[in-house]
């Protein structure tokens, strides 16, 4: 939650430049930014319920970025989706090519510095405001589920075997 109090205090657009793999939390820092940019060989995903645990701030955003149905396939499926795809969907805003994706993110945030600070920090509260009334509490309530997750033996049982390079034995 403090990333997400943090992305609200700020009075300027965030970017994210994807140059790698991004799961779990670099997927969670990916999508609290305002534009996502991915470079065109990175793949993405949410791995989470492999290893016995939930992507639970991904319940709250991904079916309103995405369809329902295709957000409950790559949250429950854990497959690794290409940023090609995920472009596609809606999740990345551009994907670049990897020599590319630094001078594009820099070329963008010089787009956003020439405009009015003062605008630009009332627009972005206000845009924030109006996209996430009720975002902010859906988070907080899957961070409650992800906590009692994290109580139960599988996923004990999921993070010791992820740790250990082997297949979990679920009870």
């Amino acid at each position: 939650l403090d990333t997400l109090n943090l992305q609200y205090a700020l009075t300027k657009p965030t970017i994210a430049a994807i140059n790698g793999p991004a799961r779990g939390a670099g997927m969670t820092l990916a999508i609290s930014c305002d534009v996502i940019l991915a470079a065109d060989d990175v793949d993405v995903g949410y791995p989470e319920i492999d290893i016995g645990l939930i992507p639970a701030i991904h319940y709250v955003h991904l079916p309103r970025q995405i369809s329902r149905h295709k957000a409950f396939d790559l949250l429950f499926g854990g497959k690794p989706i290409p940023a090609t795809e995920a472009a596609a969907l809606g999740i990345f805003n551009e994907v670049v090519p990897r020599e590319t994706l630094l001078e594009r993110a820099t070329a963008m945030a010089a787009i956003y510095a020439a405009k009015s600070p003062a605008i630009m920090a009332l627009g972005r509260q206000s845009f924030m405001r109006a996209n996430d009334l009720d975002y902010r509490r859906n988070v907080e309530n899957q961070i409650e589920t992800l906590c009692n997750v994290f109580e139960t033996p599988d996923a004990r049982e999921g993070l010791a075997a992820f740790l250990e390079k082997r297949r979990p034995r679920w009870q």
